[in-house]
């Protein structure tokens, strides 16, 4: 076996992160990125979603995120559109990655990237995650902010589904990063209506969110996390395991996953998570 062939086999079987196997890789890209790309389009057309297969696939996607390997889209958006598949591929990067990825894969396809904010049946968290991938685009002016404010607004009286779902917190969280102050009262409409879990978010919240953005759109994009992967090692060492750890590295656990923003953070500090760890957490 050659150094390639070692690294693609140390993806799929090791127990700990696979640093030295991400640094070949990408070292000699010429040759892995076929192989890659082979494992997350079998992934994504349902031809091999053994574990094995779903790793390679997982640590491939972020290589070819950094690379700007548009060829990786299109399944990406595939196993996003069917729901549940996509956080068996990723993880707990879900809510973590996932909008980088998009803003890194997309190559400009933007209507594509709009399809799946209004697919009903498409991962909640894929959802959210377009929406602010297309919120990174409108702050470099590749997308028009007049045309963002009148997506925005028709989403209010589109989107589904009608009642409490996470589409709804990408969505509020869009206009307040993008500091659309005109469409405050249809995000206090859509609070009113427990489209979003008052349990995670407030009105208020949404409030400080969006004065955040207005004061400084860069800074609360970088607090966000929002921008390109440059660095898919640095990116995934967040999903480094302990090397006792018998568990592969993916998916992750996410200690935050379940914490409201007005709860106490875990880390003991006393202060609401909001307030504390969520901007690290995000970042």
């Amino acid at each position: 076996m050659n150094l390639v062939d070692i690294a693609l086999a140390d993806l799929s079987g090791a127990e700990t992160f696979p640093l030295d196997a991400l640094m070949t890789l990408r070292q000699k890209w010429s040759e892995a990125r076929d192989p890659l790309f082979c494992a997350l389009d079998s992934y994504a057309s349902g031809a091999d979603r053994s574990d094995e297969n779903a790793s390679r696939a997982f640590f491939g996607l972020h290589l070819m995120a950094e690379k700007r390997d548009a060829a990786a889209f299109a399944p990406l958006v595939a196993v996003a559109l069917e729901g549940a598949p996509l956080y068996d591929l990723l993880g707990d990067a879900t809510t973590e990655t996932l909008p980088s990825l998009f803003i890194s894969l997309s190559a400009g396809d933007f209507a594509t990237l709009r399809k799946l904010v209004e697919a009903p049946q498409a991962h909640e968290w894929a959802r959210v995650a377009a929406i602010e991938a297309l919120c990174w685009f409108v702050h470099k002016d590749e997308i028009a902010l007049a045309e963002a404010r009148t997506m925005f607004s028709g989403w209010f009286e589109t989107l589904q589904p009608r009642e409490t779902n996470e589409v709804w917190y990408g969505w509020q969280s869009g206009v307040a990063l993008l500091g659309f102050s005109d469409l405050e009262p249809l995000v206090a409409r859509a609070f009113r209506q427990k489209l979003v879990d008052n349990n995670i978010l407030t009105f208020e919240d949404f409030q400080d969110d969006l004065r955040a953005a207005r004061a400084d759109r860069d800074g609360f994009f970088e607090q966000r996390g929002l921008n390109p992967m440059d660095d898919a090692v640095a990116a995934l060492e967040v999903f480094d395991v302990d090397a006792e750890d018998p568990e592969p590295p993916a998916p992750a656990e996410n200690k935050f996953r379940d914490v409201g923003r007005n709860d106490p953070c875990p880390c003991g500090s006393g202060k609401k998570y909001k307030k504390c760890c969520l901007g690290a957490d995000r970042s």
